[in-house]
């Protein structure tokens, strides 16, 4: 039986305590898949990495945005289209005023997050522990892939299947279709990685949107994810839909792989 595991996002600015994004208990939640890779990796056929990948200058952060004094809003902010057209917030570069409003007319809401994850820095690397892993595993595999999201700083890319807007004339803002079409190889889909509430969620709602005949292949690691703190409403939502479809939920060490 052919299993792929796919891990949603497990970097230093999610998963370690000192990471700008720090995910509460997601240290914890790696250092189990590290150890689940570790025993059971015979057993993997292919394991897919995803990657948040943001420029510091992102519609998310902060330094995208100024209230009416001037000043960068605060991380968990939350803007909405009415605060543009009122002048509550204004984009620091004008020319990305239009975009911006027509953005946030397409989200709701639109959290501001403090800057992560971005490209080249410390909080976009592998959270040490499982990179060890990871690299252990490669040693006898050779099917382990990487996949960047979030390059674009006009749009939020939670999802690595589809960002929540696509840019016109962006391609890294088009559906990854052949990431689609690889899970749909295997056999069983494991999940793990960060956040439950939203990267995880995201990806793996859309995955069922694409190819609905998937999710009786999808197993949810519950124990190597994690919400972001202040939205575990989220991440109950969604195990609760997962479960209404069928999806598989469980813990790593509850799972046995032939």
């Amino acid at each position: 039986m052919k299993t792929h595991l796919l891990i949603i996002d497990p970097q230093n600015s999610f998963c370690d305590p000192q990471g700008e994004l720090y995910v509460p208990r997601a240290d914890l939640d790696m250092t189990r898949l590290s150890r689940f890779i570790d025993d059971k990796g015979d057993f993997i056929f292919r394991v897919t990495v995803t990657l948040d990948s943001h420029n510091r200058m992102h519609i998310a952060h902060p330094v995208w945005w100024l209230d009416e004094k001037g000043h960068h809003p605060r991380p968990f902010t939350v803007i909405q289209a009415d605060d543009l057209t009122n002048g509550r917030y204004r984009t620091v570069d004008p020319q990305d005023q239009a975009w911006s409003l027509t953005y946030l007319e397409k989200t709701a809401p639109h959290v501001i997050w403090p800057m992560h994850c971005l490209a080249g820095t410390w909080g976009h690397k592998v959270y040490a522990p499982l990179s060890r892993s990871l690299d252990a595993w490669t040693e006898k595999h050779t099917d382990l892939e990487f996949i960047f999201k979030g390059s674009s700083r006009y749009t939020e890319h939670f999802s690595a299947i589809k960002p929540s807007v696509p840019v016109p004339d962006d391609p890294m803002t088009q559906p990854n279709r052949m990431l689609v079409k690889t899970l749909a190889k295997a056999d069983r889909i494991l999940v793990a990685g960060e956040a439950s509430s939203h990267c995880v969620s995201e990806t793996v709602r859309d995955l069922i949107r694409e190819a609905p005949g998937l999710a009786h292949k999808i197993i949810l690691l519950r124990d190597c994810m994690s919400s972001v703190g202040g939205f575990e409403s989220l991440a109950e939502n969604f195990f609760k839909d997962m479960a209404d479809q069928n999806v598989q939920i469980t813990e790593s060490a509850r799972v046995t792989l032939t």
